[in-house]
């Protein structure tokens, strides 16, 4: 799909047997559906997989993050790089819960993930989206943790998953959003 805004055209890829409605209180069922590679940690832990979580909007944001990455690791202008040469390849092949636990591994390890052949801007926003990524993951896993040893009264880990202007702007305020979004 797509649209104009302020004289722009506006790309919007769409999904809709992977939605779910915003008033829905619960999860419905069909969050475990995607492709592991690119689905959000929390989509890969074992409750998500029991079908627990609701599927929300930061993890639809959080998936195309992934998909950059993927990109962006394993293409070099256009062409995909050799096996062996690109990372990610075992990511395809396990299954949800191995394949977050990979993704985790990642996000602490980024440093020796670095190729020395990617364009700095890319690199350097690539890097400050999956920190954005795995602050958040962090703060909802502390605020889990301090949820089951304290009464957690007003804690609620999802409060803020509504207002999706301000999970997107976690990433377009990046300093490397400007430098990329800029016709060079």
């Amino acid at each position: 799909m797509w649209y104009r805004k302020n004289g722009q055209l506006i790309g919007v890829l769409n999904d809709y047997d992977l939605s779910s409605l915003a008033d829905d209180p619960g999860p419905r069922g069909n969050e475990r559906t995607g492709t592991v590679p690119f689905m959000a940690l929390e989509l890969l832990s074992p409750s998500a997989q029991r079908g627990e979580v609701k599927h929300l909007y930061r993890h639809d944001l959080e998936s195309f993050m992934w998909v950059f990455a993927w990109i962006f690791m394993r293409y070099r202008e256009g062409v995909l790089l050799p096996q062996g040469l690109r990372p990610f390849d075992e990511w395809a092949t396990l299954g949800p819960v191995a394949c977050g636990k990979e993704k985790l591994f990642f996000l602490n390890n980024m440093e020796a993930s670095a190729p020395s052949d990617i364009d700095d801007d890319i690199w350097n926003f690539l890097v400050d989206s999956l920190l954005v990524l795995k602050k958040d993951a962090d703060s909802r896993y502390y605020l889990r943790l301090k949820r089951s040893s304290s009464s957690g009264e007003g804690q609620q880990p999802n409060a803020k998953d509504s207002d999706h202007d301000a999970i997107l702007s976690k990433f377009t305020s990046l300093e490397g959003w400007d430098k990329l979004s800029k016709p060079k």
